[in-house]
Formats: structure tokens, C-alpha cells, sequence
């Protein structure tokens, strides 16, 4: 669309030049009041097409004049409709309400400070358009009545900044590949992806609700009613809180069972599901002595009162066992004798006629030792006892545990002193938790994994880590086995070796010369009796077996051994380490004696005779030259400084017993011996030697003695100790 502009006649006679004038002379007059970018237009016309299109003026004439420089809701640049009495108004040229004078002044109002009642009438007072005024209507509608309060023209507002608060911080590190601090950061990004999407994502976790305080606000709208209030009386003992705390501190949790999987290719038949734990609290158990003997409550106090009163018959031998009651080293009378007072017997109806095959003391508490009985010889049925003793109630085993098939060995755990291993003669291996009165296993192996059926003759625990550990085994085929305890595995059996029949010319003892075998033997597998750990290399072990020969085995080398030595003409029944010379080994077997090796050394250093099968041997903790053993039903005290043909004191039980074991306390005052009769004698070794300074120095003095007729072995000896001194053991 084309517009034109256009400027009319200059004739000032004519009409439209007439009507201009009078336009132009009545917009000067009305520019003084409008805003200042209006006076430009009105001093033009729009034509278009030969139609005036010239827009009219956007200052309404109705509305009372605004000054220039405010800007409020109430101007409105869309053009309203003209009432009648404005259009009479301006034809006729009469006085509008722009020229009266009359403005309205701003003032900035906080709309958050009035307070609207939306329950009044807004339309109270309201006219209608159609209705005809006098004068002509405001921007807006205000109410007769004068306002409540009065706001100032101005209000001043004052932004200041405050201190900045952050809620949340996540700061990006960059640093350069091979640097300290990116070492750092990626150690960190290894280990969160370890516990999101690693394996560590299956870590145990256990999550605590917290519940926030509650606060219940009033506000003036709001009315609460008082609660209704009464007295009341409740009575509560000292004994009744006592019980009700106790209860509540036996509840426990409950636990989901745990699906977690460490061995992903284990068979689905091997794997089990933690089981739940439950509540200990029994709601209903009564007050009379049928519902509360078996509990562990009456049980430990039952136990802790049999302690006490057992100190009261045993007060002088439990003074001597304590080394309270000791002898003046200074004394002339004193002479040595070896001489061993009986203390105490520990045994009861339980155990009487059954073997003992097996003791074993706590580490943590040298208190507490568990026996296991079961057979001697191999016709023999019974079943299987373990007892645990304390050495404060002599009269009465503290832990009775029945089983069906007799015991073999029993270990107790250096990390957790109340797992006991125990050994059955089936080749069964479990673990027994002897906190509880009641059988409480912890992990037994299962058939599906344990290769064994034969007897289990020695157990022994072993550390990976503080805390990973596993169970070592040897049994009656030959087998040394590993079984470890996982969370989601009863007993995995993992085999290590297997001892072979040893055939020719061997290191050690010297034998007759065999006749060959024309019968085909019915196994190659040597029984594995004993095994001992070596005192300085950590993987290295050593396996007596019953054909006489020590293997020298480790955990790095499996289905071979090291080394091996025949070191007696019959079965290895024990080995012992000297406490004092890591190097020296005792071992005993059914030869009748008991010999002395020399690691580095391939034969013999001495040998000393006993009148039966020597079953088991001690070396003394205090003093290095003192060796304890048992053969048949003598109790035999050696000491090697003083003379090694026969010992220095022999003590002979009575009947036709059989001794099987024999230890040393830690303080070295004390010895157990335990025989077939089911009982363990308790005896104090008294008039001993002084235990000497250098204990190393009279150990090797006594052993270079029984060598002085052998000078090529003491020529080998000074040579091996000078490699010791120059290198270390």
C-alpha cells in the first residue's frame, strides 16, 4: 500500500485550511501536556489511496494527564472509546480535563505489604459504561472511602551482597598423566569404579533410617485443643528393668539373605544362601527350672559358680599352677630330681574308657583346652566327645560336645580363638563355634568336594592375610588338603599333595636292606601322620609318615616334594621345632626312638631310646636342653647336658594305660599328659636346673658333647653355623 503526505492549500480563506489551522492550534495546545514523542505527529497527515487514514490522537482526552517521566499501570497506549459527553466536549470546544489542571502523582507501592480481603464484593460501587456521567471516568476504579494508611512517595531500597553460601561443590582436577596428584586421581577413579559397577559394587552395606523432629506450627488462624490430662500410677523394679533392657539388647535385626556370589564358576549346587538370623528372645519362657536351664544365661552363671567353687578344693594346686608357690633357687636343700607333683585329673563320667587322640590349647586364653576322644585301635567302635576344660574347674568339662563318628584331631584358630577345627575318622572336616553350649558349626565339608574317606590325622591352621585363613589337613591316603571358608561355601576342599611311597636309597636313619616284594602292594599312598610347619619360611611344611620318612613340602610346589629323609624304622608320630634353634627338629615313632636333626645335615645328631612307641615329645619353653616324652605308660624327662643315654627321671602310670600326648605351659612349671583311659593329668615339674642366660649357647654346647666321637659331623656343624652367623637362618 502506497502512502502519500500531503500538505493543504496555503489559501488561509479556505475551509480545510480553516480546519487545519484549528487542528494544529488545538494538538500545540494539547502537546504540552502529552509526552514528547507526539508533538512530531501531529503536524503530519497520512493520505492513502485519496482516504485520510491519518491515525487519531493516542492521548485520550478522557484520561486525566500523566507527567513525562512516570511509567505506571495505569497508562494505556491502546485507544478507548469516546463516551458521548467527551465528543460533545470536544466539538463544542469546551474546557477538557487535561486543561483543568488536575494530575496524579506516582508513588511505588509494595504490593506485598497490602492486605486483600478476597471476601469482599469487588463489583460493590461498580457503574456501567452505559450509564451517563457528568464527567469523565478515571483510569481506574477507586472506592470512596479514604485508605486506611498512607504510603510515602518514595521508598528507598538498599542491595547489598551477602557472604556466598555453597551448597553443593564439585570441583574438576586436571593434572598432568605421571604427576604425584594424578597418581592420586586415578587411584581414586579405580577405586569408585570398584564400588559402582566393580565388585565392590557386592560389598556388605548396612543402611540406618534417621527420622527428622516433627514440629507442629500454630498459625493465628488456627486453634488446637488441649489435650485431657490424668494422674496414673506404675511401679517397675530394679529387676524388672533389668530384664526388659537385657531383652531388647538381645534383639536383633533381621537380616535378607545374601545372593552375593564371590566364585562365579562354582556349580549352582555348591553355592547356599546366608541364613536369616533371629531373635534370641524368647517371650515365653516361664520362671521355673525346666524353662531355664537350657538357656545360656543360667548356663554361664551356673559355670562361673562351679569356678568358684572348685578354687575352694583346689586352692593350693591352683597357688602352684599360678606360680604363686614358688621354690628358692637359693634354698641348700634343693636337688635336681626332676620331680613332678600331681596337680589335678581332669575327667568325668563322660570320658571315661574313651582314647584321647587329640588335645588342643586357646591361643588367646592357655586357660581353656578342648580333648577329643575317640579310638585307639582300629577295631574299636565308639563315638565321637569333644569337652572343653578350664584349668579353673578341674571337676567338670565347661562344653560337651556328641558326635557319631569318632574324633581324630582338634585345632583351635590363632585369629578366632573360638572356632575349633575338628577331624573325623571318616575324612569329615567342620568347624565348631565353642561359644555355644549347643553344636554350633561354622563350615563343614561336604562329600561333593572332599576327596577324603579315610581318617584325618593332623590339622593345622594357616594365615593368608589378618584376615583370610585357611585349614591345612593330612590323611590317611596320603592326601594334604586345603579347605577354606567362604561366605557363600560351606567347605571348599582344594587339594595341595600327595605323599608317594618312597622306594632305593634315602638321607637319614640307615636301614637292612628289604627283600624284594613279589606281591603287588594294594596302595602307593603312605599314610600322612603329623605335620609341622617350618618356623622360618612361611610356604615350607613338613609330612611324617607311616613308613618312616619326613617329607619336605611347600604350598608353592604341589604333587612333588622338596626334600625327604627316612628318620625312623616305623611311623612318624609327632615332630617338634626347638623354641630356641629354628634349625633343630625332634621326631619320634614307633621304633622306640627319639632323634635330633640338623637342618643342612643329612644325618642323625643323636638318638635317644625309649622303652615303647614314643606317641608324642615336648620341647621345654624355658629351658632349651629339656625335652618331655611318652612311650607306652612312661613318662620319660630328658635333659641333653647332663646325659642322653638314658633320662633324667622316669615316672610310670599305672595299669595297662598308654600315654598319647604331653605339653608344656608357657611358663614351663606345668605338663599335660593325656592316655587312653579318657583322663588329662595335670602335674608341676619341680627341682629343675636353673634355666641359663645363653640358652642358644648351652644348647649347642650339649649337642657339639654328643658329637665328640663323630668329628666329621662336627666339622659339618662348625660349618653350618658359621653360614648361619654370616648370612642368617
Amino acid at each position: 500500500m502506497s502512502k502519500e503526505l500531503s500538505q493543504e492549500s496555503e489559501d488561509p480563506s479556505s475551509e480545510s485550511t480553516i480546519s487545519k489551522l484549528s487542528v494544529t492550534e488545538s494538538s500545540s495546545k494539547v502537546s504540552k501536556a502529552t509526552f514528547s514523542f507526539m508533538d512530531k505527529r501531529q503536524t503530519f497527515s497520512v493520505i492513502v489511496d485519496g482516504v485520510d487514514a491519518t491515525p487519531e490522537n493516542i492521548v485520550d482526552p478522557d484520561f486525566v494527564t500523566m507527567e513525562d517521566n512516570f511509567t505506571h499501570a495505569a497508562f494505556e497506549s491502546k485507544t478507548r472509546g469516546k463516551s458521548e459527553i467527551a465528543l460533545k466536549a470536544s466539538k463544542s470546544g469546551a474546557k477538557s480535563a487535561m486543561d483543568t489542571g488536575v494530575k496524579v502523582y506516582a508513588t511505588t507501592i509494595s504490593l506485598d505489604d497490602i492486605n486483600i480481603d478476597y471476601t469482599l464484593n469487588t463489583e460493590e460501587g461498580f457503574i456501567p459504561d452505559d450509564v451517563v456521567l457528568d464527567i469523565a471516568p478515571s483510569a481506574f476504579y477507586l472506592p470512596k472511602t479514604k485508605p486506611i494508611m498512607s504510603y510515602p512517595s518514595e521508598i528507598f531500597v538498599v542491595l547489598k551482597e551477602t557472604e556466598t553460601i555453597f551448597l553443593f561443590e564439585l570441583p574438576c582436577f586436571s593434572y598432568e598423566k605421571g604427576s604425584a596428584e594424578a597418581n592420586i586421581v586415578e587411584e581414586e577413579n579405580e577405586f569408585y569404579q570398584y564400588i559402582t559397577v566393580g565388585k565392590g559394587r557386592n560389598r556388605k552395606m548396612v543402611v540406618e533410617e534417621t527420622q527428622t523432629k516433627e514440629y507442629v506450627s500454630q498459625s493465628r488462624h488456627t486453634l488446637a485443643t488441649r489435650p485431657q490430662k490424668k494422674n496414673a500410677i506404675a511401679f517397675a523394679s530394679m529387676w524388672d528393668m533389668h530384664d526388659t533392657y537385657a531383652r531388647l539388647a538381645r534383639i536383633r535385626p533381621q537380616e535378607k539373605p545374601d545372593e552375593m556370589v564371590m566364585y562365579q564358576s562354582a556349580a549352582p549346587t555348591v553355592l547356599r544362601k546366608k541364613k536369616k538370623v533371629t531373635s534370641d528372645v524368647d517371650e515365653k519362657r516361664g520362671k521355673s527350672y525346666g524353662d531355664i536351664c537350657t538357656t545360656s544365661e543360667f548356663l554361664d552363671a551356673v559355670l562361673l559358680t562351679e569356678r568358684v567353687l572348685s578354687s575352694l578344693e583346689y586352692s593350693k594346686a591352683q597357688k602352684k599352677f599360678r606360680g604363686l608357690v614358688t621354690i628358692n633357687p637359693l634354698s641348700l636343700d634343693l636337688v635336681y630330681v626332676y620331680s613332678m607333683k600331681p596337680l589335678w585329673t581332669l575327667q568325668c563320667e563322660e570320658t571315661t574308657n574313651r582314647p584321647i587322640t587329640s588335645i588342643s590349647f586357646n591361643p588367646k586364653n592357655c586357660n581353656i583346652l578342648a580333648v577329643a576322644h575317640g579310638k585307639f585301635t582300629y577295631a574299636e567302635r565308639s563315638s565321637g566327645l569333644i569337652c572343653i576344660w578350664c584349668t579353673k574347674n578341674p571337676c567338670k568339662p565347661e562344653r560337651l560336645y556328641r558326635f557319631k563318628d569318632p574324633l581324630t584331631y582338634v585345632a583351635f584358630s590363632e585369629k578366632n580363638p573360638n572356632w575349633l577345627a575338628c577331624g573325623f575318622s571318616n575324612g569329615d572336616v567342620l568347624i565348631l563355634d565353642v561359644t555355644s553350649y549347643s553344636i554350633k558349626i561354622i563350615a563343614k565339608s561336604k562329600r561333593d568336594t572332599n576327596p577324603c574317606f579315610e581318617p584325618i590325622w593332623a590339622i593345622s591352621w594357616r594365615a593368608v592375610d589378618k584376615n583370610d585363613q585357611y585349614v591345612m589337613t593330612t590323611c590317611q591316603d596320603g592326601r594334604i588338603n586345603k579347605f577354606t571358608s567362604t561366605k557363600t561355601h560351606d567347605f571348599i576342599c582344594t587339594p595341595m599333595m600327595r605323599i608317594s611311597t618312597v622306594e632305593g636309597k634315602m638321607k637319614g636313619l640307615e636301614t637292612a636292606k628289604q627283600c624284594l616284594k613279589v606281591d603287588v602292594p594294594i596302595t602307593r599312598y603312605p599314610a600322612a601322620l603329623c605335620l609341622k610347619w617350618h618356623p622360618t619360611v612361611d610356604h615350607m611344611y613338613l609330612v611324617g609318615t607311616d613308613e618312616g620318612c619326613i617329607h619336605k613340602c611347600s604350598t608353592h610346589y604341589l604333587n612333588q616334594h622338596i626334600d625327604v629323609f627316612r628318620a625312623h624304622a616305623g611311623p612318624v608320630y609327632s615332630m617338634q621345632y626347638s623354641p630356641f634353634m629354628k634349625t633343630l627338629l625332634v621326631s619320634c615313632g614307633a621304633d622306640n626312638a627319639i632323634r635330633l636333626w640338623m637342618e643342612g645335615m643329612d644325618d642323625v645328631i643323636m638318638t635317644l631310646t625309649c622303652p615303647a612307641a614314643v606317641y608324642d615329645i615336648a620341647f621345654c619353653p624355658v629351658n632349651s636342653t629339656i625335652l618331655i616324652s611318652v612311650s607306652g605308660n612312661v613318662l620319660s624327662i630328658w635333659d641333653l647336658r647332663r646325659k642322653v643315654h638314658m633320662p633324667c627321671a622316669e615316672y610310670t602310670f599305672p595299669g595297662s594305660v598308654v600315654l598319647m600326648y604331653i605339653k608344656f605351659s608357657e611358663s614351663g612349671d606345668n605338663v599335660f599328659v593325656g592316655d587312653t583311659m579318657g583322663r588329662v593329668h595335670t602335674f608341676h615339674l619341680e627341682d629343675t636346673p636353673l634355666p641359663p642366660y645363653y640358652q642358644m649357647k648351652m644348647l649347642d654346647d650339649a649337642i657339639r658333647r654328643a658329637l665328640c666321637t663323630r668329628p666329621r659331623m662336627l666339622k659339618q656343624l662348625g660349618k653350618l653355623k658359621s653360614h648361619i652367623d654370616k648370612y642368617g637362618g
